[in-house]
C-alpha cells in the first residue's frame, strides 16, 4: 500500500478533532470523502475529483448510495462502480451508522470505476466524536489497477497490532519505534525466503540487508542530515523520522538462501494524531526485471559503440542515428549523416537490380547480408560487408532498419582477383563464357521488359589454326590480344565483348530498335565496322599479319528462346558466313538476312548515287489566295539506274542514318538556287518563291549559315525568293543554336517555314521566338478536315495561331475543291496539293505554270 495512505490511516484512526481531520483530508493526495449518519457526502477532496472524474460540487450534499441499498433519487456511486462487494459495504454502513456505534475494525471492498477506468479499493472507517459516538464514516480510495490484489487494511490502536492483508505483491515489513518487526506479509516471505514466524519479533532487519551497503548508506546519510547515523536500524528510519517524508531508495536484499535481489524500498514513519511515531512501514518492490532491462540497455549501448560501423534508419530509410565507428569508416559525422539517406554513400558500381534485390530480401525476410561498394566522404570507393535487419513493432509493422558494416577492402582485393580469374579471360581480360552467359540472361530479361531487341554477333577468325601452326602459339596469342582490343573499340560502352575460347569471340548488342528490320540494320552496321577494323594489318612482334573474320548474327527479343538456342543460331550463321567465302557476315533468319542485305545494298547504292548525281528535283506548285501560282516546293527524287524512280520515303531515312543526307542536302540546295537564278531571268517565273527542305543534321552543322550563303553567292540565286522548310522535331535539341542560325539567315533575306506543323513537339515559348515567315499545315489534318471534327478544329486553331503571330499559313495535301473551300473559309489562303498539281520534273512544271498565266488554278 502506498506509504502516504498508510500514514494517513495511522493518523486518522486516532484523530479526535474533526476539523483537524478535515484539514488533513484536504491536504492528502489520497482520494478521500466523508459521509454523515444520513450517508450524505460532507467532504469530497481534490484527489477524488481527479481519480473519479466527478467534481466536489456534484457530490457534496448527496447520498453516497451504493448498489442496491439506501436508494437515492440521484444515485452517484452506483453509477460509478460496476463491480465489487458493494452490498457488504452497505451492510457495514447500516450496522455502524444506523446504530450510531462503533463496529470493531474497518471494511474494505474493491470495484471498477467507469469514469476513471480504474480498479479501486474502497476503505470505509467510522468517524467518532470526542465522546466516542459515531458521527459518520471516512472512505478512502486506493488505485489497485496494476496489482488488483486484496487491499491491505491497517488498523491502529495504541500501537500497530494488526497485520497487512496478504494478497499484495509488495513486501510489507512494519516495525515498532524500536525496530521490532511486527508485520512480515506473504509478499515479504516470497521476496526474502523467510517465514513470518521467523521474522516477527526480531529486532534488526539488517539480517536481510547487505551489511556493507548499510554502512555506506549510513555514512552518506550522516553527511546529508548533519549528525552521525549508526549503521543499524537507525540507517533505515533516520531520514523519514527527521524529515517526515518517506525515505525511498534502491537496496540490495539478501535472501535466506544467500542470493541477492535488488529492490526499491520506501520507509515511512507512522504517526498518531499527536504526530508521535508509533512505528515504521517499509514497502519493498522487486526491481530485478528493471535492472535486467537497464543492463540490456547498457549492453546495447556498448554494442552500438563497437568497432563495426552502425546506422539506424526509420521505416522510410532516413538515417536517425550512427555510431562513432560509422564516422571513422565513412568520414561523415553524425550531424552530416542524420537526416540523410544511405544513398549518400552510393558508389555507382552496382546496377539498379542489385538494390532492388536487396530491398526485396529485406521486405520478404527482414534481413540482408552481402558485400557492397560504397563511397567515403573523401570520394574514395571501398568494399564493405553490410548486414541490414528490419525492426518490427508488435503489430508486424516495420519501424526501423539497422545496418552494421565493416571495411573489407583488403579482402576484396584478393576476392577481386579470384573473381577476375573466375569470370574473365586471362589472356585478353575480356569476359569469359560464364560471365557472358550471365550477362546474356540479364539482357534477355531487360529485353523482355522494354520490348527492345538485342543481337549476338558470333565471330571466328579465318585460318587462325594456320597462324598457330606456322608461327607458333605465341604469335597467335598476340593476335587474339589485338583482336580483343579492336572489338572493344568497335562497340558501344554498354555492349559486351567476350572470348568464348580459342579464336571465337562473341559480341552482344543491347537496346536496339523495337523494329526487327531496323535492329537488323543496326546489327549489320556494327558487323561491318568489326569486319573493317579486323581487316587492318597486325604487327605480331615485328611480324606483319593479315586476318579476316567470319560473323554470324542472330537477333533476340525477350526470353522466348533459350540461351543455348541463341548461341546455336549465331554459330550456325557464322558457318554460313564461312561457306559464303569468309570475311563476311550472315544473319540466321533468311528473311531478315534478305532484308538486311537489301537495306545494305540500298545504302551502298545511295552513296554511289551521291557520287554519280543520280538525283533530280521535282517541283510542286503552291497557289495563293487569288488562285495564281505563288511558288513551289523542291522535292528530290532518286533516278536509280536499275530500280527507276525511288521515293524519298524509301531513301531519306536511310540517308539520315548513314550521313549521306549532308552531301545530298547540299546538292538539293545548290540545284534549287541555280533554278531560282534561272527563273529570275524569265518574267513569268521571276516572282516565284522556292521552298527547300532542310534536315536536322544539316542545320546542326556549325558552318550551316556559311554554307547557305556560299551557295547563294555561287549560284546567283535571290535570297528573298528562297524559303527553307524546317520540321518541328528539329526544335527538340539545342533550339537556341537553331534560332541563332535562322536569325543570321533571316537578316540576309531568306525566309523560313515550319513544315508539318501540328505533328511534332513545338513549344509556343520557342515558336514565338523563331524568325518564321510561314506555318505549313500538315496533310494529315487536311485529309479528313471535312469529316473529322478534331481535324477541322486543329486547322482553325493553327490558322488563328499563325494570324496572332503575324505569320502566313499554307496547307499541303489539298486534293479537292471542298477541302480548298473549307481552308479558305477558315482563313488559310495558300495551298499545295494534287488539286493544283502533282510534283513534276522541271519542264513539265514550267509548262503547267505557262498554261496557268491566263487562268486561275483555284
Amino acid at each position: 500500500m502506498n506509504k502516504i495512505n498508510q500514514e494517513w490511516h495511522a493518523a486518522h484512526l486516532l484523530a479526535h478533532d474533526s476539523r483537524t481531520l478535515m484539514r488533513i483530508v484536504d491536504a492528502l493526495p489520497v482520494p478521500t470523502f466523508v459521509i454523515d449518519l444520513d450517508h450524505r457526502v460532507t467532504h469530497w477532496n481534490r484527489a477524488c475529483e481527479i481519480i473519479l472524474g466527478v467534481p466536489a460540487s456534484e457530490m457534496v450534499g448527496r447520498k453516497a448510495a451504493w448498489r442496491g441499498l439506501y436508494l437515492d433519487p440521484r444515485p452517484v456511486m452506483a453509477d460509478l462502480i460496476v463491480d465489487g462487494d458493494c452490498e457488504a459495504l452497505e451492510r457495514y454502513y447500516s450496522t455502524t451508522l444506523r446504530a450510531s456505534k462503533i463496529v470493531p475494525g474497518a471494511y474494505q471492498a474493491e470495484g471498477y470505476f467507469l469514469k476513471s477506468k480504474r480498479w479501486l479499493s474502497v476503505l470505509a472507517s467510522p468517524l467518532t466524536d470526542d465522546q466516542g459516538r459515531v458521527i459518520g464514516a471516512i472512505e478512502t480510495l486506493h488505485d489497485i489497477t496494476e496489482q488488483k490484489n486484496t487491499a491491505i487494511a491497517l488498523l491502529e490502536s495504541e500501537t500497530l497490532k494488526t497485520s497487512v492483508l496478504s494478497s499484495t505483491a509488495y513486501a510489507l515489513i512494519a516495525t515498532d519505534p524500536a525496530g521490532i518487526i511486527t508485520v512480515f506479509n506473504p509478499g515479504a516471505e516470497t521476496l526474502l525466503g523467510y517465514t513470518s514466524g521467523e521474522m516477527v519479533g526480531r529486532h534488526d532487519p539488517r539480517v536481510f540487508h547487505d551489511s556493507d551497503e548499510v554502512r555506506e548508506h549510513a555514512g552518506r546519510l550522516s553527511a546529508e542530515l548533519g549528525f552521525p547515523i549508526t549503521p543499524g536500524f537507525d540507517a533505515f528510519v533516520a531520514k523519514t523520522r527527521t524529515t517526515g517524508t518517506p525515505d525511498e531508495r534502491e537496496w540490495t536484499y539478501v535472501r535466506k538462501n544467500g542470493s541477492r535481489i535488488p529492490v526499491l524500498l520506501s520507509v515511512t514513519a507512522i504517526r498518531n494524531a499527536q504526530h508521535d511515531i508509533t512505528g515504521y512501514l517499509g514497502v519493498a518492490a522487486n526491481i530485478i526485471e528493471r535492472k535486467r532491462a537497464e543492463a540490456d540497455l547498457r549492453i546495447a549501448a556498448t554494442a552500438f559503440e563497437s568497432q563495426e560501423g552502425m546506422l539506424i534508419t526509420d521505416a522510410a530509410g532516413v538515417i536517425v542515428r550512427v555510431n562513432q565507428a560509422f564516422t571513422n569508416l565513412t568520414g561523415y559525422s553524425s550531424t552530416e549523416a542524420v537526416g540523410a539517406r544511405p544513398t549518400l554513400f552510393k558508389s555507382g558500381r552496382h546496377p539498379r537490380a542489385f538494390y532492388q534485390q536487396m530491398w526485396a530480401a529485406l521486405k520478404g525476410q527482414g534481413y540482408w547480408q552481402g558485400e557492397i561498394w560504397n563511397r567515403r566522404k573523401c570520394g574514395k570507393i571501398y568494399a564493405e560487408m553490410l548486414t541490414i535487419s528490419s525492426v518490427t513493432a508488435s503489430d508486424g509493422r516495420i519501424t526501423h532498419y539497422v545496418g552494421t558494416f565493416s571495411d573489407i577492402s583488403r579482402n576484396s582485393v584478393t576476392e577481386a582477383e579470384i573473381h577476375r580469374l573466375a569470370f574473365y579471360d586471362s589472356l585478353t581480360t575480356l569476359p569469359n563464357r560464364r560471365l557472358f552467359l550471365d550477362r546474356l540472361q540479364q539482357a534477355m530479361a531487360a529485353s523482355n521488359r522494354n520490348a527492345r531487341m538485342g543481337a549476338l554477333l558470333f565471330i571466328d577468325l579465318d585460318n587462325f589454326k594456320l597462324l598457330n601452326d606456322s608461327l607458333g602459339h605465341g604469335k597467335g596469342d598476340l593476335l587474339l590480344e589485338q583482336v580483343a582490343k579492336r572489338l572493344v573499340g568497335a562497340i558501344r560502352e554498354g555492349d559486351t565483348v567476350s572470348r568464348l575460347g580459342g579464336d571465337e569471340f562473341v559480341v552482344m548488342l543491347e537496346d536496339l530498335s523495337e523494329s526487327a528490320p531496323e535492329a537488323a540494320t543496326q546489327a549489320r552496321t556494327v558487323g561491318d565496322k568489326i569486319i573493317a577494323c579486323l581487316n587492318k594489318p597486325y604487327d605480331l612482334a615485328g611480324v606483319a599479319h593479315h586476318s579476316t573474320p567470319s560473323i554470324g548474327i542472330t537477333l533476340f527479343c525477350g526470353q522466348s528462346e533459350s540461351i543455348d538456342d541463341l548461341m546455336k543460331r549465331a554459330d550456325f550463321a557464322m558457318y554460313q558466313a564461312k561457306s559464303a567465302g569468309r570475311n563476311t557476315l550472315r544473319f540466321y533468319d533468311s528473311d531478315m538476312q534478305a532484308s538486311a542485305t537489301a537495306r545494305a545494298m540500298l545504302a551502298d547504292d545511295l552513296c554511289e548515287a551521291v557520287r554519280q548525281q543520280q538525283f533530280v528535283l521535282y517541283y510542286q506548285i503552291q497557289v495563293g489566295a487569288c488562285g495564281r501560282p505563288a511558288g513551289a516546293e523542291a522535292l528530290v527524287r532518286w533516278q536509280h539506274p536499275v530500280r527507276g524512280i525511288v521515293s524519298p520515303i524509301d531513301f531519306i531515312p536511310l540517308a539520315e542514318e548513314t550521313g549521306t543526307i549532308l552531301p545530298l542536302g547540299h546538292w538539293v540546295l545548290k540545284t534549287a538556287c541555280l533554278q531560282l537564278a534561272a527563273w529570275a531571268t524569265q518574267p513569268e517565273f521571276a516572282g516565284l518563291t522556292l521552298a527547300v527542305n532542310v534536315s536536322a543534321r544539316q542545320i546542326r552543322q556549325p558552318d550551316f549559315v556559311k554554307q547557305v550563303l556560299a551557295v547563294l553567292a555561287e549560284t546567283g540565286g535571290r535570297a528573298d525568293r528562297l524559303k527553307l522548310e524546317l520540321t518541328e522535331s528539329m526544335l527538340l535539341d539545342d533550339v537556341e543554336d537553331i534560332i541563332g542560325k535562322m536569325s543570321d539567315l533571316k537578316a540576309c533575306g531568306i525566309g523560313f517555314a515550319l513544315d508539318d506543323f501540328g505533328t511534332g513537339y513545338s513549344s509556343l515559348l520557342y515558336l514565338k521566338r523563331l524568325p518564321l515567315d510561314e506555318l505549313k499545315i500538315d496533310k494529315s489534318f487536311v485529309r479528313d478536315v471535312l469529316v473529322d471534327a478534331n481535324d477541322s478544329a486543329i486547322v482553325r486553331t493553327i490558322v488563328a495561331l499563325a494570324q496572332n503571330l503575324g505569320l502566313a499559313v499554307i496547307a499541303e495535301g489539298v486534293e479537292t475543291k471542298e477541302q480548298r473551300d473549307f481552308l479558305a473559309n477558315a482563313g488559310c489562303l495558300a495551298w499545295q496539293g494534287y488539286f493544283f498539281g502533282h510534283p513534276l520534273p522541271l519542264q513539265e512544271f514550267e509548262r503547267l505554270l505557262r498554261g496557268s498565266n491566263d487562268k486561275t488554278l483555284a
